[in-house]
């Protein structure tokens, strides 16, 4: 009797940890949360927009080292409630919002007139269980993006192809001219060591669309 017990706990801690492991994999993997500040107001004086989305502050290192290599306006994808700083409670939240299609109110908007000015828009995102996270669903629904070139930039934890996040980039993205086949992915964890990588990928890009 006692031996069964000790196998049904140790086969349930095995279960547990397989499925933690499962979470990290679609989620993203990084357990640390940074702040839920906007970077400083765009100003459309360029014609490249970096905007991001980050919760671990891996897309957010990205789109530093990309603005800085492009001089593209940097622009932080802000959710106006914050997804805190509880990884399993960020995990969860994402889910729903990922199977209920809820967009989330965003805290910084640009505005129409600036957003004109953008000729190139470097999207930064995380792969959120298999997808775009729903932020970046706000953020692509809210502006016309027709006429505009639009490349994305990645972390992930495993789904080095992006899952389905480049395909809703393309959906939501109406009108734009989205390079999917020139995306930057990265996984999260090598994202710490990856700056002359990463600006490299960003000179390429900026030769290609000037």
């Amino acid at each position: 009797m006692k031996k069964k017990i000790i196998i049904t706990v140790s086969i349930a801690a095995v279960l547990i940890l397989v499925a933690a492991v499962v979470c990290m994999n679609l989620f993203g993997g990084s357990h640390t949360a940074i702040d839920n500040n906007p970077e400083s107001e765009v100003t459309g004086e360029s014609s490249v927009l970096v905007a991001y989305f980050s919760w671990s502050g891996n897309g957010q290192q990205m789109a530093r080292w990309i603005s800085e290599e492009t001089g593209g306006d940097l622009f932080r994808i802000v959710p106006a409630e914050s997804y805190g700083e509880d990884y399993d409670a960020c995990a969860d939240r994402a889910k729903e919002e990922l199977d209920n299609g809820i967009r989330p109110e965003l805290s910084e908007h640009i505005s129409a007139d600036i957003m004109a000015q953008y000729d190139v828009i470097l999207l930064g995102f995380p792969v959120w269980w298999y997808d775009l996270p729903m932020p970046v669903w706000t953020f692509l629904e809210e502006y016309d993006l027709s006429g505009k070139t639009v490349i994305p930039f990645f972390s992930h934890n495993g789904s080095s192809s992006g899952a389905n996040s480049l395909n809703r980039v393309s959906e939501l993205a109406k009108g734009a001219d989205v390079l999917s086949g020139d995306a930057l992915s990265l996984r999260g964890s090598a994202v710490s060591g990856s700056e002359q990588e990463v600006k490299a990928w960003a000179r390429k890009i900026l030769e290609e669309t000037s």
